[in-house]
């Protein structure tokens, strides 16, 4: 005769289950942060390198927004509201990143909705869904500012990382709506809550220069959870040789460039009567309210910093052209 029999797990079975389920909720709460860090550095580069190939490409084809000349059917026009090489820029671009939105035909293969009067300003807090050219189908969006400059003339790419999550914004700004005002900085927890409620920005600048050349313009130059470089220089016998260090992406370009002094001390110092490198240049010519220029350290009261244990620090001001910055990105 068989008898009903009852399975059930034993309580040693029940307290392994528990202890595996603890140490994965562990595991996921403490790598919760990083990722996100993770996430803007990697979108980032990825926006970076997507606008440098294809506006390189989108020069070499033709599509110069510093034309003066009629090009692609566009009648050369700059002013404040309206400016015919962003128009130009954005069809370059698009002929290389891919959207929704690009009319491929015999005549013509970029996005319909670039326009010459979707300018952003150079202020950093105009991202509308109107002014967006473009949006890559991966979701980033792109906006483009009238053409700066006076003698040496250069667009602003703004692009949206993230698409249409949030921040939504060029800034750090804090959880529960709070700004830097709400903390106390002479006090260690309130910074410590002050970096916990941080938020990192989405929306990065890039300039666009007439030489085919991108160059990053702002938060991501400072800050290394977005971005970090070595700068590099040739020895003797033509070999490229980098800083062991990596750095800042500000103190990369300005070691290389001879934006410090002190050879043959391991500390680099300030040198404020240095020449400007290219990215300084580009933000002496933006608006001094500008989100980009304005949250930008003050160079002359960094701490010096330590960079290698063997000279050269800096390349010749004779051979600038031997000497580079590196990005870390390029080199995993």
């Amino acid at each position: 005769m068989l008898r009903n029999k009852k399975f059930g797990f034993t309580l040693g079975e029940l307290l392994v289950v528990l202890g595996i389920i603890g140490i994965l909720t562990a595991l996921a709460v403490t790598t919760v942060k990083p990722a996100e860090k993770k996430a803007v550095k990697y979108l980032y580069m990825n926006a970076y390198n997507s606008l440098s190939k294809a506006y390189y490409n989108a020069i070499l084809k033709g599509y110069n927004p510093f034309t003066e000349e009629e090009f692609d059917g566009i009648t050369p026009e700059h002013s404040d509201t309206s400016d015919s090489g962003a128009e130009i820029l954005c069809r370059g671009l698009t002929y290389w990143i891919n959207t929704d939105t690009n009319k491929k035909t015999a005549e013509q293969d970029y996005s319909e909705s670039c326009s010459s009067t979707k300018l952003t300003s150079e202020l950093a807090d105009e991202f509308l869904d109107e002014n967006v050219q473009f949006t890559a189908t991966n979701g980033m969006k792109f906006y483009i500012s009238k053409m700066l400059g006076d003698n040496y003339k250069f667009y602003l790419v703004f692009v949206d990382t993230n698409g249409t999550r949030k921040p939504n914004s060029a800034e750090y700004t804090f959880k529960h709506g709070k700004t830097a005002d709400d903390y106390d900085e002479s006090k260690i927890d309130e910074k410590e809550k002050k970096a916990r409620d941080l938020i990192e920005p989405d929306i990065f600048a890039f300039a666009m220069l007439d030489t085919g050349r991108v160059c990053p313009i702002g938060i991501p130059e400072y800050d290394t959870n977005i971005m970090t470089a070595r700068f590099g220089y040739f020895d003797d016998e033509g070999e490229p040789l980098y800083t062991k260090k990596s750095l800042a992406y500000y103190q990369a370009k300005g070691a290389a460039w001879g934006y410090y002094s002190t050879p043959g001390m391991s500390s680099l110092s300030y040198n404020s009567d240095e020449v400007f490198s290219m990215n300084d240049f580009i933000r002496s010519k933006i608006d001094s309210e500008s989100k980009i220029v304005k949250d930008f350290p003050n160079l002359s009261a960094l701490t010096p910093t330590l960079v290698s244990s063997d000279p050269p620090y800096n390349c010749s001001s004779e051979d600038l052209e031997s000497c580079f910055v590196f990005l870390d990105e390029y080199r995993q």
